[in-house]
């Protein structure tokens, strides 16, 4: 047989019936009454078949706390209701503060219930008195200073109303409020300046190269520095006009903002950063070895209007590539095709009729040469014309020797022929005739 377990508590209603057991029978009835702060009544709860029990939603009504009314010059807010358990907001309008608390709860109180604060008072914001000015006065409709009321200041006159001084600044200020507690003004006072003389000028986050004075005259220059991490827009100096006026218009320091991190990665490099990013910061590319930079080797932090920017994109790195020259006949056509990367080492070899003139072994450079210089590869048809024309020389000398019974020295001194243009490919005869003399020694030479 089912059965329910202890029901949960439940925060507007007592339980009646007491016990201490865990675990009732399916029919059992708990009776319960409403707690105070709810309409007064009792209601029961009953396990059912499917073993939980009868709700006890809106079984108990909340009473209501009096309808609270809107202060002096301020607005109360009900935020859901006026039941028990239930808050209120009060405001104050422009220009009043709040004195008091600024919200209260419906709560029991004896056999009923009330809100738990008084509404508060919304008084006035006042102000102090406005400062008073070297020669000058203000004008006000009272003696004390509320929000919203305006004072008007003057200069001094001298006789029958001549004008002395000039009134520089706002005539008026108003009292105001930044926070809604305290009165302010609206703004510092005016100046009432001397004829002919100029207020120091003011250059916010810059500093005055020129002498600093208390009043200018006219046609008097002052100078201006933006402090560090601050950029200039306008022009630096600027003179003292009649009226106390600056021309041309007073210049204006922004602050310079840092570059952003520069995110772009270097496939087969590395991106060397700065310790800051500040305006002339530098970011440099190196390229790993074997391969070589196409594009800039860094990027600067520079002054784009007032933003700052990375003035170049990252490069790319590029294999360092070796070629075989198109133009060097002779060598095989399939190592001409290939390509050859940094370190890799090419053995050269030549087609039919050709000879290597030079190393057959050649490595590729960090700068896309060959070491040692490739090798050229020699017609093999010019190596024996230069024998047979050297055989020919040599024979018709060694002629003239058993002709005339005399040496060869002095007839065929200097004779060489040239294999190419470089001077250790020159074959002289004299070699091939001191040969054929050993010959002739077992075998006469025949014609």
């Amino acid at each position: 047989m089912g059965q329910c377990k202890a029901p949960s508590w439940f925060p507007f209603a007592n339980r009646i019936t007491q016990t201490d057991e865990s675990e009732f029978p399916i029919g059992t009835s708990l009776m319960y009454e409403c707690r105070p702060g709810y309409i007064k009544r009792q209601f029961s709860i009953v396990c059912e078949q499917n073993s939980d029990w009868t709700s006890a939603e809106n079984k108990c009504i909340r009473k209501s706390c009096a309808n609270p009314k809107d202060p002096q010059n301020g607005i109360v807010h009900v935020l859901t209701d006026i039941k028990f358990g239930s808050s209120i907001n009060y405001t104050c309008n422009t220009g009043y503060r709040l004195i008091g608390s600024s919200t209260a709860v419906c709560i029991i109180s004896d056999n009923g219930l009330i809100w738990d604060n008084e509404a508060p008072i919304c008084e006035r914001i006042p102000c102090e008195a406005p400062p008073a000015i070297t020669n000058g006065e203000f004008r006000a409709p009272a003696e004390d200073f509320y929000y919203g009321m305006v004072v008007t200041y003057h200069c001094q006159t001298g006789d029958r109303g001549k004008k002395l001084f000039n009134l520089v600044g706002e005539p008026s200020l108003h009292c105001t409020s930044n926070d809604g507690e305290v009165g302010v003004w609206s703004g510092p006072p005016p100046q009432c300046v001397e004829l002919g003389k100029c207020t120091p000028p003011h250059v916010e986050n810059a500093v005055m190269v020129s002498e600093s004075k208390s009043l200018f005259s006219l046609r008097d220059t002052v100078e201006f520095r933006c402090q560090p991490g601050f950029i200039m827009e306008g022009i630096s100096s600027i003179q003292c006009q009649d009226l106390n006026k600056w021309e041309p218009k007073l210049p204006s320091c922004f602050k310079v903002k840092s570059c952003g991190p520069f995110l772009d990665q270097l496939p087969n490099g590395n991106v060397l950063f700065p310790l800051n990013l500040q305006i002339g910061a530098k970011v440099s590319f190196v390229c790993n070895k074997g391969f070589k930079l196409k594009g800039n080797s860094a990027s600067y932090c520079i002054l784009a209007g007032r933003d700052s920017i990375w003035n170049s994109s990252v490069p790319v790195c590029e294999r360092v590539t070796c070629i075989i020259p198109e133009y060097m006949s002779g060598i095989c056509e399939e190592l001409k095709m290939k390509k050859y990367y940094y370190e890799d080492n090419v053995t050269l070899e030549c087609k039919d009729r050709y000879t290597l003139d030079g190393s057959s072994q050649s490595q590729c450079q960090l700068d896309a040469t060959w070491d040692p210089p490739l090798a050229n590869c020699v017609y093999r048809i010019f190596i024996g014309i230069v024998f047979f024309i050297s055989l020919i020389i040599g024979s018709y000398c060694l002629i003239q020797k058993y002709k005339k019974g005399k040496t060869t020295e002095g007839k065929c001194k200097g004779v060489s022929i040239h294999l190419n243009s470089k001077e250790d490919s020159c074959i002289h005869p004299e070699a091939l005739l001191a040969s054929q003399e050993n010959n002739s020694s077992t075998s006469p030479a025949r014609i």
